[in-house]
């Protein structure tokens, strides 16, 4: 890590960890039904085997408001997170192959004719890696899409839509999302272009 960065990290934990203690302590819960208005909370018939709300994850809670913008916030820098470990990811597989660019600035394999006009020129071409570890990974995680999916329509199609519903599309989505960037980074090139503009 470089050091900008570590101290970038630094001030931002200075910052927002007072904040999140703060609000992770303090505040009071939610109003929810039969909170504050005198009505009693509704009871869950529990008489029926059917139970939409049944499984393995626990269910819904009250939590204040401050806990859930905490929680919120995580989620937003996990995301920053993610997707600067996807863009990381990217650079070291893609660039993982030797350049084809020539010192003049064209390209020594066939590429488009939009690439190299006259105001436009290749700065940098690295060949995709096609390695078969890559395509190990894609067809592994083709596996799962499929699988996720067939689940997720077994899930829909029956009698009872539990909270396995929303796990399978979820993990359905994060595993196509998972393809996309897999193939990306082992079956698409490289291309770096410099255009000149009029101003």
């Amino acid at each position: 890590m470089r050091r900008e960065t570590a101290v970038i990290l630094l001030l931002i934990a200075v910052v927002l960890l007072p904040m999140w203690y703060v609000a992770l302590t303090s505040g009071t819960e939610g109003g929810g039904i039969g909170v504050g208005t005198g009505a009693e909370p509704v009871a869950v018939n529990t008489s029926s085997d059917l139970q939409p709300a049944s499984g393995y994850l626990p269910g819904p809670v009250e939590v204040a408001v401050n806990q859930a913008g905490v929680v919120a916030w995580v989620a937003l820098l996990g995301m920053v997170g993610v997707m600067v470990g996807t863009k990381r990811f990217l650079d070291r597989i893609s660039h993982l192959g030797d350049s084809v660019v020539a010192d003049g600035g064209h390209a020594t394999v066939s590429v488009p004719p939009y690439m190299e006009t006259e105001s436009r020129r290749i700065l940098d071409y690295v060949p995709a890696v096609s390695s078969r570890t890559g395509l190990l990974v894609v067809a592994l995680l083709s596996w799962v899409d499929v699988s996720f999916a067939a689940l997720l329509a077994l899930e829909g199609l029956g009698p009872a839509r539990t909270q396995f519903l929303g796990t399978y599309a979820g993990m359905l989505f994060l595993s196509l999302a998972l393809t996309v960037l897999a193939y990306t980074a082992y079956f698409v090139p490289s291309i770096t272009v410099a255009e000149t503009r009029d101003h």
